[in-house]
């Protein structure tokens, strides 16, 4: 070997060892502390929340003050699921509010995107498509409800599809054309210029009547396929502790545990989380 390639080879292998050590001190994983550095959060918008149509989803990087957080909470409107993630000192915010609000036992997950691998063979029977108008947004609150999910305001699903923060992709069956699961993309880029570059997904539900095999897999795949031609650099999720199954599926493909906790109110959707009483 040249004494250039070996140079060479050091310098990529310091690098790498750089991004490992930065992409654990970036605004979405710094969840403790002082507040994040300007340089750290460079144009990345402030105090941000979108309307998700079951609730609203409150990016706690973008805010400064806890205050303003418990405020957004206070607000939260009856039969909706408002939801915050990526909050620093999660712990002291609740500390200020231990009536109102709690940390959901739900845990979250990343997948790099530049570790994502394209599958040899995909499941067949249905197809991933994006959701289209009324009646597609009316079917998928039929699958949320089935799921014992909050459902979302139709409108708001439609209006969002329109918009570049928010992708809904279904998976429908090939025979009967029938939507038979779903799920949502948020692209934070486009919701609050994340210097992250990063991405998420919610709502991943398939019908509990037209379990077809590998739904579920196929909809995070169109996700993290879609997030990854938009050159985005992560893809997280949250997701219950006891859902087994669906943890299992989330490391087959790729995904870590990162230390991210989701704070919800306390109200009568989320009652069981908060109780200890028995969890679906």
């Amino acid at each position: 070997m040249a004494a250039k390639d070996g140079v060479l080879i050091m310098q990529y292998r310091g690098e790498r060892k750089q991004f490992r050590l930065e992409r654990f001190t970036t605004p979405s994983l710094y969840s403790w502390g002082e507040n994040i550095p300007e340089i750290k959060k460079e144009g990345m918008d402030a105090e941000v929340i979108i309307d998700c149509g079951w609730g609203h989803l409150i990016f706690g990087q973008t805010f400064d003050d806890h205050d303003k957080l418990i405020d957004l909470f206070l607000e939260e409107k009856t039969g909706r699921r408002d939801l915050a993630i990526y909050v620093r000192n999660h712990h002291v915010l609740l500390s200020k509010a231990p009536n109102l609000l709690f940390v959901d036992p739900s845990i979250t997950f990343r997948l790099w995107l530049h570790k994502y691998r394209m599958p040899k063979r995909r499941s067949g029977g249905f197809r991933i498509r994006f959701m289209q108008g009324h009646k597609d947004a009316e079917r998928v609150n039929e699958i949320y409800q089935k799921s014992g999910m909050v459902e979302a305001d139709p409108q708001i699903m439609i209006e969002n599809q329109f918009k570049q923060t928010f992708t809904y992709f279904v998976a429908v069956d090939q025979e009967d054309g029938e939507i038979i699961g779903t799920i949502t993309g948020i692209d934070h880029k486009a919701a609050f210029a994340d210097p992250d570059n990063g991405s998420s997904f919610w709502a991943l539900s398939v019908d509990r009547d037209r379990r077809a095999r590998g739904v579920g897999r196929a909809l995070v795949r169109a996700v993290a396929e879609y997030y990854l031609a938009k050159g985005r650099s992560y893809l997280d999720l949250s997701v219950l502790h006891n859902n087994k199954k669906a943890i299992a599926l989330y490391k087959a493909l790729g995904f870590e545990q990162i230390p991210v906790y989701v704070i919800k109110r306390k109200n009568n959707i989320n009652e069981v989380y908060y109780t200890g009483g028995p969890q679906p």
